[in-house]
């Protein structure tokens, strides 16, 4: 067993109706189910997303746009596994679009030449990845088809749980990212284990831990905590003196290199994946009290778009369980929580979620330089890496 839980005093397994309710405290509304499609006026949804700047379709006009496209270019924020994974899927539940172009862009140095293509106009793509690290730069110039997500949604004339579209309305989170804590087994005995953030800043603990200086972790937490609670602990973090690091991945193999024995703040769905590949790996996670959760992967349809009925398609087909099921297949832990079955939708249900949903999402990396820069003291070139 490679997961302990934190348990808060008289913890008890939250139930469906109970996460629900925790949704509405911590991200201001409850999940949501997208109705049967039938009687959605769409003639005056059309009006009303008119009036708006947007677009409305229905599933119809979806459908038979894309079989007129017949072809779909996709830069999701998935691993190049994953991707190709949904795209052998997805040919087959729509066998009118099997010329399907996928654009692999990973790292800063693929994510700001995404960005610069999209402020010239230049981009080739139909459904992308507005990465949430640039996130509040998207926002800025908007590159996107002003498609009502939600009203579409709403009518069930694409299936996306409601709750993954965010405030612009044309943006979709597909996917979850939990921050757990994480020790070597070999280097920790069972009865000196770390227990949740507070082992953290724990004396014992003192020089022989690793916190990743993009601290997103850390800047989920302020949907249970608040921002001044959250900087104080940065701020003990630092007086317990970490062994500062970037990139979870290395960090984890430097951990099992026995550089350090503890991070506070890894990425369950890194560690799953190095558990997948190595079973024996002596790799302990911690499920701290709260869990800090954030919804992840947004996509949304290029407003250059030449594919746009098809990238609508890819977008609600990547929503749906089918779709789901497929990035847990490769990448388990970067499911949505929205979506039944997935593990982040399965800890949701038994842990105590700090969750930074809508309203959250698009300022998570203001608040992470504030803590790397404020109550680190890093400079802010290497809290924005």
């Amino acid at each position: 067993m490679n997961i302990i839980w934190q348990r808060p005093k008289r913890a008890r397994a939250l139930q469906s109706g109970t996460l629900i309710a925790l949704c509405i405290l911590v991200c201001g509304a409850a999940f949501a189910q997208s109705p049967a499609p039938g009687g959605s006026q769409s003639a005056k949804r059309k009006d009303e997303a008119a009036k708006k700047g947007m677009i409305y379709l229905n599933k119809e006009e979806i459908v038979a746009g894309a079989k007129k496209e017949g072809k779909v270019v996709v830069a999701p924020g998935n691993d190049e596994q994953a991707i190709q994974a949904l795209i052998q899927v997805f040919r087959k539940k729509y066998p009118f679009i099997q010329d399907v172009e996928y654009r692999n862009i990973q790292g800063p140095a693929g994510e700001q030449k995404q960005l610069l293509e999209m402020k010239s106009g230049r981009a080739v793509v139909d459904a992308f990845s507005p990465h949430q690290a640039y996130y509040s730069e998207y926002r800025k110039f908007n590159p996107f088809k002003m498609y009502d997500l939600k009203a579409m949604a709403q009518d069930g004339e694409v299936k996306i749980p409601l709750d993954m579209v965010d405030d612009t309305g044309v943006v979709a989170w597909l996917g979850s990212t939990a921050g757990v804590l994480l020790y070597n087994s070999k280097l920790v005995p069972p009865e000196k284990a770390p227990s949740g953030w507070e082992s953290c800043i724990d004396p014992q603990w003192k020089g022989k831990f690793t916190v990743d200086t993009k601290p997103l972790v850390l800047v989920r937490l302020i949907a249970r905590w608040g921002e001044e609670k959250v900087l104080q602990y940065a701020k003990k973090l630092k007086e317990n003196e970490p062994i500062w690091s970037r990139g979870v991945t290395r960090s984890i193999t430097s951990m099992l290199a026995g550089e350090f024995p503890l991070f506070c703040g890894a990425y369950l769905h890194s560690t799953m994946r190095m558990l997948k590949k190595d079973p024996t790996a002596p790799l302990k996670i911690v499920i701290p009290n709260p869990l800090s959760i954030g919804l992840t992967e947004p996509e949304s349809v290029y407003a250059n778009a030449k594919n746009p009925h098809a990238a609508l398609l890819w977008i609600e087909f990547v929503a749906s369980k089918e779709g789901q099921d497929t990035v847990e297949s490769i990448e388990p832990g970067r499911g949505s929580l929205l979506v039944e079955g997935t593990t982040a939708n399965k800890l949701a249900k038994s842990a105590t979620l700090s969750l930074c949903g809508r309203g959250c999402s698009d300022r998570v990396d203001q608040f992470a330089e504030r803590i790397a820069v404020e109550a680190w003291g890093l400079p802010k070139v290497e809290a924005q890496k």
